[in-house]
């Protein structure tokens, strides 16, 4: 038998489809903590991808978190085509090792919004409890890279208790974000216990759970962890849970199981995606993952504009992007399936909303506000109430649009109607 020499190795051997067999055969692909025993890292990367030049600097030179995927995730990647979607989530680029000049480590000013260790107090009735430092996939978007991954930011029981202390001392927060990391990568003790800590709190009602475990890693949703959401979603607490799918690919079957499974614990579940640059940054490709998302029974919540974090110019989009993609979206699918397209603010603003201008203005000669139609592009006419004390808040619709889009408008007569007529 021939000996390996220094630079040869099984990645030599195998080819990656081999590599994955291999991988997948190794463990119980249903037990979630092997999943996580079985996390591919960066050095495994070259087992499990035909890499290109610009993933081997990015896997060399990121700036950017650790690198980490379970098995369940890397089979939903392609292992030779470089532009598979879940593969840019996964493997970094060449455009991770570069630090814009736009981009900072907390553009939303997280850390200035933190009174204590793990805790974001950016809105006044809500608080963002940073409960865990680990994923089961590290995102090369991560929005948290400063934190994920990281050792030091690890939340010990003393930190989340003085984050229980802080909440309990401000009786204006009623609704607490549990974030991370991803807070289903802690054990099913600590999250009952963290559930029990803000269930016991009498001023907090709302308990919300950001994790993508559903996407990338939907083993981990439990029976018994549903039992404990359950115990804990009652009169006293209403628990929702946000999840992030990105693309059509992840709308797996096993990632329906793990939707459903929190449906029964009484669990609604939204849906924030981003819009990824080559990922998702089209119309079409955005209204198929969100048909595929209400088959999965996931309403639409947000779709968010990229972050201005470090080495994430390769993911970026033009805002222009989000607001397209909306117009397509609006009127091919329920508006449950619409999601909000949104920019988190740089600088700790928060959150706006940004849509396409279906509203043209107020034509005050005739009452009328004037709408573009996002099913037909056709002008419509809405009167505005009889001793309105509104009018002058409107803008106003300029005489020539109004002449250019008269003799095509319709009203609720079908046609023009009396008030269209009088404004002639």
């Amino acid at each position: 038998m021939e000996r390996l020499g220094k630079n040869r190795g099984v990645a030599d051997l195998e080819s990656p489809a081999d590599s994955r067999k291999s991988l997948y055969s190794s463990f119980v692909w249903t037990d979630y903590k092997a999943q996580l025993q079985k996390r591919v890292r960066a050095e495994d990367l070259p087992k499990y991808f035909q890499l290109t030049e610009s993933e081997k600097i990015g896997i060399q030179e990121t700036i950017r978190l650790n690198v980490g995927t379970t098995p369940y995730y890397l089979s939903l990647s392609d292992p030779n085509d470089p532009n598979c979607p879940i593969r840019k989530m996964i493997v970094p680029r060449r455009e991770e090792s570069f630090f814009s000049p736009e981009e900072t480590l907390d553009p939303l000013h997280e850390e200035d919004l933190s009174p204590v260790k793990g805790l974001t107090h950016m809105y006044p009735d809500r608080v963002l409890l940073f409960s865990n430092h680990e994923c089961s996939v590290y995102c090369r978007h991560c929005m948290r890279g400063r934190k994920v991954s990281d050792s030091s930011e690890r939340m010990e029981t003393a930190d989340l208790e003085l984050c229980f202390d802080y909440i309990r001392n401000h009786p204006e927060i009623s609704d607490v974000v549990i974030s991370g990391g991803d807070p289903l990568n802690l054990s099913d003790p600590k999250i009952d216990w963290i559930l029990e800590n803000l269930e016991k709190i009498p001023h907090v009602k709302i308990c919300r759970l950001g994790t993508r475990n559903p996407v990338t890693l939907p083993m981990r949703i439990t029976s018994d962890l549903c039992k404990i959401i359950e115990s804990h979603n009652t009169d006293r607490l209403s628990i929702f849970c946000n999840t992030q799918f990105n693309h059509e690919k992840e709308c797996t079957s096993e990632a329906k199981e793990a939707i459903l499974k929190l449906l029964k614990a009484g669990v609604s579940v939204g849906n924030q995606c981003v819009i990824l640059k080559g990922i998702n940054d089209d119309g079409e490709t955005m209204l198929r993952l969100h048909r595929k998302l209400l088959e999965l029974r996931i309403r639409a919540y947000y779709m968010y504009d990229p972050e201005l974090i470090p080495g994430s110019r390769g993911f970026r989009t033009p805002l222009a992007k989000g607001i397209q993609i909306i117009e397509y979206m609006r009127g091919k699918v329920a508006g449950m399936g619409i999601p909000q397209f949104v920019n988190d603010l740089p600088g700790g603003g928060g959150k706006v909303s940004l849509g396409p201008n279906w509203y043209l203005g107020f034509h005050k000669p005739s009452r009328n506000h004037v709408f573009r139609s996002a099913v037909r592009g056709t002008y419509h006419l809405s009167p505005e109430p009889i001793n309105s004390e509104y009018e002058e808040f409107y803008p106003e619709i300029s005489k020539e649009t109004w002449s250019k889009i008269l003799q095509n408008s319709y009203s609720a007569f079908k046609g023009l109607g009396p008030l269209g007529e009088s404004g002639k």
